[in-house]
């Protein structure tokens, strides 16, 4: 798996800094408002938008029908852990993927990548997938359910997923992008029920992907989030259950109240109560049973060939 520790997320660069890297993505504009201290004073200083917070907190949506009423959304920390869970296979669903704003002018392509660890019994396997995502800034990415993992192991003590968003701002990456669009990322990795030997080498290979990627000035990462998912009674924990994660980057996770913001499931969004869309960069990933029945393994000779044409490019 990829070291998160390793690219830390745009909302760290400095203003030079940031400005260097959209003046080199052809935001000539944001660069030129970006370096005069009056715009920043203006913007209070987050110039730049949601791409510019450091923050994620995270929310949860019971399960049912979706309907056309808006549903409350309560904070992760706040709901009811469900043991029934532990030694069973679920699955795991990208279901809104919303840009408020990201880097750049235009349609984004966004390399979302995910990363789990499975269980089969005492064997532990880390899992990674990655999609290429594109959307506008007020846009959805066109995602519904789009599988992640299935077929997930769940140990006695829950289990940990880490999250990373990457602007993708070369136009020389298109041979890399390609085989992440491919059923063997795109679809995500299906387990039965024993630890697969193919899945090393797939995420090892995802892992170099990404790694090539980061390395190109012109990418960036800009959502990086580690969540926890366990049983435990801990007030300040995340729970395991059944139903949807919503994960939003804000500027400050003290001054974000859950009981403000509602799930619109006829536009997919987070809202306030008179229907205004949060004003942030938001993931929705869900958690369901899973029926396990396939294994589904990724075109490596595809990959290598890929990941051979980052290192030389």
């Amino acid at each position: 798996m990829t070291d998160f520790d390793d690219h830390t997320s745009i909302a760290y660069l400095s203003d030079a800094d940031l400005a260097d890297y959209l003046e080199a993505i052809g935001d000539v504009e944001g660069a030129r408002a970006l370096r005069d201290p009056g715009t920043r004073a203006q913007s209070g200083g987050i110039f730049g938008g949601a791409y510019r917070h450091a923050a994620h907190v995270y929310g949860f949506i019971e399960e049912g029908d979706p309907g056309t009423d808006k549903v409350p959304i309560v904070p992760a920390s706040s709901v009811p852990e469900d043991k029934s869970l532990v030694g069973t296979r679920i699955k795991v669903t990208l279901d809104a993927f919303r840009i408020e704003s990201y880097p750049g002018l235009g349609m984004h392509t966004v390399l979302f990548d995910f990363q789990g660890r499975h269980q089969a019994g005492d064997e532990k396997q880390d899992l990674q997938y990655a999609s290429v995502l594109t959307a506008r800034d007020g846009d959805n990415a066109a995602v519904n359910g789009v599988p992640i993992f299935t077929g997930l192991g769940v140990p006695a003590d829950g289990l940990a997923f880490k999250a990373k968003t990457i602007s993708i701002g070369s136009d020389k990456d298109e041979a890399i992008l390609r085989v992440l669009k491919s059923a063997a990322f795109k679809e995500g990795l299906q387990l039965m029920g024993a630890v697969q030997p193919a899945l090393p080498q797939l995420v090892g290979l995802a892992g170099g992907i990404i790694d090539n990627l980061l390395n190109r000035f012109r990418n960036k990462p800009v959502q990086v989030f580690d969540l926890g998912l366990d049983f435990s009674r801990s007030r300040t924990s995340a729970r395991l259950r059944k139903g949807s994660y919503v994960v939003a980057q804000v500027p400050d996770s003290n001054l974000w109240n859950w009981s403000d913001w509602f799930y619109d499931p006829s536009g997919m969004n987070i809202v306030d109560q008179n229907g205004v869309v949060a004003p942030v960069n938001t993931i929705i990933f869900a958690i369901s049973d899973s029926a396990g029945t396939k294994a589904r393994s990724g075109t490596r000779s595809e990959g290598a060939e890929a990941l051979e044409a980052s290192r030389a490019s």
